[in-house]
């Protein structure tokens, strides 16, 4: 070992409990002098508890169905009306929202997406009824067109179904014929997951890819050199939105191809439309990541923002409790949660064989968020040097 090697050995290699001490008190400093840093430490985890609290506070509810109940009163020798005993045991269910209206409707209903189920009650129902408790040959039928490719929902209607009949005249053999809307589509639960997880691993990776991103220029002093270019802060910013753009097309490709192809996911729609989705929707990500990195002093506070974006999202977005199960006050809020939409158009053309005549909406409303999230981080953009 030579002379310079020595000078810098240490000189004392025991373990010191006061030079740890020294850093962890240094590492707490840092914190103390980011306050901002402080504020999201604290936030974060409270608001993200009190959402999931809120939103996981009960069993899903208020799920919308069409009935029609046709059913006729019969004398045996007192009146007897079944359909309205039915009807009036699922009207006090919590778990179901029930509309009076006519089965053909309900099923045009349900394939568009505005009820969960549509229920019919024969006209001969009661007296049917009657004739198999008097050892007649016969079959009491209710049919329900259910929506099966939200499995818990699905079961959650069938459930309030048979606990109607059972309150309304117990167990006598009523057969209920299911009917599975859009085409018959019933799909197990890796199939029904895959599209809000897509929308979900999009959101997470894209905003905390691209807040990073634009975050570690401005701590590397990238962007006080830009601001003595010529360069308008539009163009800086659409600069980086390009850049992270090239960037999402590998990742919204990854996340597509490993969904269908690896997992086995099924695309019941249009292929084009749901990658024409997802890069409008990956683009409102990006758009939204620069918006945000302008809030952000260093990369510890830019990581913090895909937590505070994505996790409340899933919770609010109905990707973990369908959106008409949260408590009244939040669905509201739901319905501001860029996720609530991205799970709509995956759910929608991977699932149910949308396209865009039943899906416009929802791209109109993502296309929104993408030039609202632009003008947002234009007019928050910071068009000078650090002093």
């Amino acid at each position: 070992m030579n002379k310079e090697t020595e000078d810098f050995k240490p000189k004392n290699l025991r373990f010191s409990f006061r030079r740890t001490m020294a850093i962890a008190l240094r590492t707490m400093n840092q914190f103390r002098r980011d306050k901002r840093t402080i504020a999201l430490l604290s936030i974060v985890p409270i608001m993200v508890m009190l959402i999931f609290g809120l939103a996981f506070s009960g069993e899903i509810r208020n799920v919308p169905i069409l009935i029609e109940n046709s059913d006729t009163a019969v004398t045996v020798p007192l009146p007897l009306h079944l359909g309205n005993n039915i009807t009036e045991a699922l009207n006090a269910d919590i778990r179901t929202d029930l509309t009076n209206g006519t089965y053909s409707e309900g099923i045009e209903e349900v394939e568009l997406g505005r009820y969960y189920a549509a229920i019919l009650i024969p006209s001969n129902f009661s007296q049917t009824v009657v004739e198999m408790l008097l050892g007649f040959n016969v079959t009491a039928r209710i049919y329900i067109y259910v929506d099966a490719t939200e499995p818990t929902v699905r079961a959650s209607i069938m459930s309030a179904v048979y606990d109607a009949l059972d309150e309304a005249m117990g167990d006598k053999g009523v057969k209920i014929e299911q009917i599975l809307a859009h085409a018959g589509a019933e799909f197990t639960g890796l199939d029904v997951g895959i599209p809000s997880v897509i929308a979900f691993v999009m959101i997470f990776l894209l905003v905390i890819v691209g807040v990073i991103t634009v975050t570690r220029e401005k701590i590397q002093g990238t962007q006080d050199r830009l601001y003595t270019t010529p360069l308008r802060s539009s163009e800086r910013l659409l600069g980086y939105v390009i850049g992270l753009l090239l960037i999402a097309i590998l990742m919204i490709s990854l996340t597509l191809i490993f969904g269908v192809f690896v997992f086995g996911a099924k695309v019941q729609g249009n292929v084009f439309l749901l990658i024409f989705a997802a890069f409008l929707f990956g683009i409102a990500h990006i758009f939204l990541a620069v918006f945000l990195s302008n809030f952000a002093q260093n990369e510890l506070q830019a990581i913090q923002f895909a937590p505070l974006t994505a996790i409340p999202s899933m919770a609010l977005g109905g990707m973990i409790i369908p959106i008409v199960s949260l408590p009244a006050w939040l669905q509201p809020i739901s319905y501001i949660v860029p996720l609530t939409y991205g799970i709509n158009l995956f759910e929608g053309i991977m699932l149910k064989g949308w396209g865009f005549k039943e899906l416009w909406v929802d791209f109109l409303v993502v296309a929104g968020m993408c030039l609202l999230f632009f003008i947002l981080a234009v007019i928050t953009v910071r068009n000078r040097m650090r002093d």
